[in-house]
């Protein structure tokens, strides 16, 4: 009998032998266990490692007619043989093509959306890529859970302060309600975007973004204020007291109804605010409030702007003429 080498054993296995040699190497797998386990090992090398690699599309019992086809041993008492192979080999590939799916399930990008709320007072979240975002009450913070596949856009509904940890090649991107954004790679912003009639707003406190809203695209410098409002689809940019800025919690509005007003400050407050007639929910205000004064101070602000009066009874707000 010929030297059987592993270069021999290959072929047989991937059925490119004539039928004198296959005969040949059936005979040497029945002389001993060794030369047993030893084509077994190769079988497994060859054709089970193939088919962990490519779990997600195995199929097993195709591969195991392949092999028995390929073998085609002439001796019953052989095929009861190949036959228990192909079954344990089987087992194996079942077991290895579920552990592979386990680890394929486990470390696949997770696409989940996560939610944080500042409902009632100020909070942080740390995001995946290991930016930090300080929300302020009545905010909300949408994200993916994992920024593996370089996703690092995250969708803002109110206001927050950005620390944005710099990735090469894996802009941040802030998406807001009214179609406007802010792309960053690496600085310190505070972005306004609730989603009422008030303006959008970003700061820049370090680093560089670009705002960018319907037909504007803007490149901010440190010190730099832009504000757009969707209605109108204006834009401003100003170079402003950033300390003053984030210390202040400033809301502008451009021509927006008392009643939208009403629920910013029931929101902010936790305050309830009644109208004594319908029209007077329909009364435009146009400016600026500053959400750090005491509720009386907004009031008093709102109602002069708009030759209207208030009483408060409480925790309950109504607004006449």
């Amino acid at each position: 009998m010929k030297e059987i080498d592993d270069n021999l054993l290959t072929e047989f296995l991937e059925g490119k032998l004539d039928e004198p040699a296959n005969r040949e190497i059936e005979n040497w797998y029945d002389a001993s266990e060794e030369n047993r386990r030893r084509l077994e090992a190769l079988y497994f090398v060859l054709f089970a490692g193939d088919r962990l690699r490519a779990a997600a599309s195995v199929n097993t019992d195709q591969a195991f007619r392949s092999l028995q086809r390929r073998i085609e041993l002439r001796r019953t008492k052989t095929r009861p043989q190949w036959r228990q192979i192909a079954a344990r080999y089987a087992a194996i590939l079942v077991a290895g093509v579920i552990v592979a799916g386990m680890y394929l399930y486990q470390n696949r990008p997770d696409d989940r959306i996560c939610t944080v709320s500042a409902e009632r007072s100020d909070c942080s979240v740390t995001l995946p890529d290991g930016s930090v975002i300080r929300l302020t009450r009545s905010s909300q913070l949408n994200y993916p859970a994992s920024f593996d596949d370089g996703n690092r856009t995250v969708h803002l509904t109110g206001e927050a302060f950005f620390e944005v940890s710099k990735r090469n090649g894996a802009p941040f991107t802030v998406t807001t309600v009214h179609d406007a954004e802010v792309v960053v790679r690496g600085t310190k912003f505070n972005l306004k975007a609730y989603d009422d009639s008030s303006d959008v707003e970003t700061v820049l406190v370090e680093g560089a973004v670009d705002f960018r809203a319907a037909d504007h695209v803007v490149a901010l410098h440190p010190g730099q204020k832009v504000s757009y409002n969707p209605t109108d689809n204006d834009l401003t940019l100003q170079t402003v007291n950033v300390e003053a800025e984030l210390a202040a919690r400033l809301r502008t509005f451009r021509h927006v109804d008392l009643a939208q007003i009403a629920g910013v400050i029931e929101d902010f407050y936790g305050i309830g605010v009644a109208f004594r007639s319908e029209a007077l929910k329909n009364i435009q205000f146009t400016g600026t409030l500053d959400f750090n004064m005491p509720i009386d101070h907004i009031l008093e602000v709102l109602t002069l702007s708009t030759n209207t009066r208030f009483n408060r009874n409480g925790e309950k707000i109504t607004i006449h003429k």
